[in-house]
């Protein structure tokens, strides 16, 4: 069944808001779009911003459904969001441990999400 629902991961076109990440979740989980919204707008509050720059990371990552027929996002895309999700909470609390910091004390956290954004946006790119 995770294959099934990992297969048709895709951002939605007629339920979003900004980019149709959270509508994407909601048609493969039985859980309204507007609970993953609000979980995303409150871990973004919490974490400075880290859950924020996840969101940009899925809505750059997931392909948009379109409108002929609902698209495939791939054998791993609800994998790699959770995958994603989890390695953003984690780098999170590391940074506020004082764990990512470099041997001169700079916090390297916020410089890795860009890389990561960069990466998925260069990858998309040659994706087509």
């Amino acid at each position: 069944m995770v294959f099934i629902l990992a297969v048709s991961m895709v951002r939605s076109f007629t339920d979003r808001v900004i980019g149709g990440v959270c509508g994407g979740l909601a048609a493969l989980l039985p859980v309204n779009a507007w609970v993953f919204r609000w979980v995303f707008v409150l871990l973004a509050v919490l974490t400075g911003g880290a859950f924020a720059a996840l969101y940009l990371l899925l809505w750059l990552a997931l392909p948009q459904e379109t409108l002929i027929g609902r698209g495939r996002g791939g054998a791993g895309s609800l994998l790699a969001v959770i995958v994603l999700s989890l390695v953003t909470g984690v780098a999170w609390l590391a940074a506020q441990s004082g764990n990512l910091q470099t041997a001169s004390g700079r916090d390297v956290f916020w410089p890795g999400m860009l890389l990561a954004l960069a990466a998925v946006f260069f990858l998309r790119q040659i994706r087509g």
